[in-house]
């Protein structure tokens, strides 16, 4: 198996990792988000340099790089989602904390007696 096609297999698995995991475990998105990277960079790294492809590697090179990122393109729409809700979640909690006079002195209560 060569470099490209061993990047090209990496680049495939991590961006199926990506699109399967539930929008909810940040950590295993960051986690995936970087090995996806990792492996774009490999394959861009190794494309960069000069190779021979016969017309059939060259489309199936192709294929396989449009299949990743169009899978990457749907994980991004649901990654966009997922940051419009949880904004939207922190304004809602900004409102709900100015109402409430937060960083203005309350009642002093003494407990002491």
């Amino acid at each position: 198996m060569s470099h490209l096609e061993r990047a090209l297999e990496e680049l495939e698995i991590a961006t199926a990792a990506l699109a399967g995991i539930p929008m909810d475990g940040l950590v295993e998105v960051q986690t995936a988000l970087d090995r996806r990277s990792v492996a774009i960079a490999t394959v861009a790294e190794l494309t960069g340099a000069g190779f021979t492809f016969s017309p059939e590697e060259r489309e199936d090179t192709l294929r396989r790089l449009r299949v990743s990122c169009e899978a990457g393109s749907e994980a991004q729409q649901r990654l966009a989602t997922i940051t419009r809700a949880a904004l939207a979640e922190w304004r809602q909690w900004s409102q709900i904390y100015r109402a409430l006079g937060a960083g203005e002195p309350g009642p002093v209560l003494d407990c002491r007696a």
